[in-house]
């Protein structure tokens, strides 16, 4: 299977660094060269340079991205990317039940921290009724599985 590779943010300096930079190494390179904010990210796939304006997140086998649509945490869907860019699927808030309203749930990013239900690298949601951990397939979009978020507040 292809692989990205050298996956790199651009600054708004246009200073890039490794995307692997630790939250501390972030902060001391900010400090040091007065950038803010990242406004690209560029990789290897297949050989091949590529880059993105979105705020991407790698797919946990590294054969693609995820991002927000829109780059909008508000859009209620996920889009994913193949390693060359172009896009695998969008990804909306499940349909789970009678109770469920889709058009007032939400989906995060991956990797959720919880962990349970069997689901490792889970997608933190609601689906417009209640909240869950989704398992999604991520070279299809299919929803694998889900389990509902038990908060400890």
């Amino acid at each position: 299977m292809k692989v990205i590779e050298m996956l790199v943010d651009v600054w708004d300096n246009n200073l890039a660094t490794p995307s692997s930079l630790s939250a501390e190494e972030i902060q001391e390179f900010k400090k040091r060269t007065n950038a803010n904010r990242v406004m690209a990210r560029n990789w290897i796939y297949d050989g091949k340079p590529y880059e993105t304006h979105h705020q991407i997140r790698l797919l946990k086998d590294h054969s693609g991205f995820i991002y927000y649509q829109n780059d909008d945490p508000r859009s209620r869907h996920l889009v994913v990317l193949n390693g060359d860019g172009t896009q695998r699927f969008v990804i909306g808030v499940p349909f789970l039940n009678e109770n469920s309203r889709p058009a007032k749930g939400y989906l995060s990013l991956p990797p959720s921290p919880a962990r349970f239900g069997g689901i490792e690298w889970g997608v933190e949601g609601n689906d417009g009724n209640t909240d869950y951990l989704f398992d999604f397939d991520w070279d299809t979009g299919k929803l694998l599985r889900y389990a509902r978020l038990t908060h400890s507040w």
